[in-house]
Order: C-alpha cells, then structure tokens, then sequence
C-alpha cells in the first residue's frame, strides 16, 4: 500500500518535468526546424510527457484497488472476480462482475466490498460501487452495458431534482 502511494506521488511530481523537456526538445529542434516546429515539437514531447504519467498513475491505481477488492472477495471465498475501473473526475467507478454466485452471494460479496473500502487509503477517491452477479466472462460485456445505461439514467435524475430544487 505504501509503495503504491509513493509510486503515485512520484509519478504526480514527475510529470511535471514534462514541460522542462518539452522546452529542451524546443530549444533543439529550433535550429533545424525553425520557430514554429520546434514550438510544435516541443509542446507534443511535453504534453505527451504529462499523458503518459498520468495514465501510468490512473494504472497503478486501478491495478491496487482491483487487488485490494479481489483479495478480499477471496478471503470470502469467491475467486471468479472480473473488476472493471473507471477514474473520472468525481471519483472512480468500480464494477464487480461476480461469476457464478446467487444473487444471495452478491450481498456476501457487497458486504466485503464495503467493509475493504471503508478502511482503504482510496475511499474518498471512491464515486460508484456496482457489483452484480453474471454466469459466465461472455456476459460481462452485456451487464457492463446496462450498468452504463442505468448509471447515466441515475445522473440525469439527479440533474433533474438538481433543476427543480434551483427553481423551486
């Protein structure tokens, strides 16, 4: 835990020499490509710099959680656990596809979920938690749909009341 820390703060800190380096690959390229190149040249090298440790740092996080999440699901007993991770700006949205298990085990499972979330360092980065049970890999695909439809359904109620309370 505390190396996946570091590594993100690192990683936070280091991306900024992106625009030292995107300067560097300007002040060289200039000579040979002139003014307008070099300023092109060196604002991609600098902005891909900053991409790159950005999404290693969205990476690294996702992959604890996943292994946070798993190892505790495990320690239920449920092994056959898919995650998919999402980092948006609210906050990451976590999806546990359960394979195989009831719909009685889906509350064992959320019941650690839960518990693993509320005493991990991530919990405030934490937005969503959906966690359903599928029979089979091939339905993941399926159910990740309808989670997406009935997540963007949820925010444009909460859109909504949002509207109605400003105008009430």
């Amino acid at each position: 835990m505390e190396k996946v820390k570091k590594t993100i703060v690192i990683l936070s800190r280091i991306k900024w020499l992106g625009l030292l380096l995107g300067a560097v690959m300007c002040v060289f390229t200039q000579p040979r490509f002139g003014d307008i190149w070099s300023v092109v040249l060196g604002t991609a090298a600098g902005i891909g710099f900053m991409l790159i440790c950005e999404n290693e740092k969205k990476n690294t996080i996702c992959d604890h959680v996943a292994d946070d999440l798993h190892s505790a699901l495990e320690h239920e007993g449920y092994r056959d656990v898919a995650f998919e991770i999402k980092i948006l700006r609210p906050g990451m949205i976590i999806r546990i596809f359960t394979i195989g298990t009831s719909e009685n085990d889906a509350a064992i499972c959320n019941g650690a979920v839960v518990r693993q979330i509320a005493r991990s360092w991530y919990r405030e980065k934490v937005w969503i938690t959906q966690l359903i049970s599928v029979k089979s890999q091939e339905d993941i695909a399926e159910a990740s749909k309808a989670l997406d439809n009935e997540i963007i359904e949820d925010l444009r109620k909460m859109k909504e009341e949002r509207k109605k309370k400003g105008k009430g």
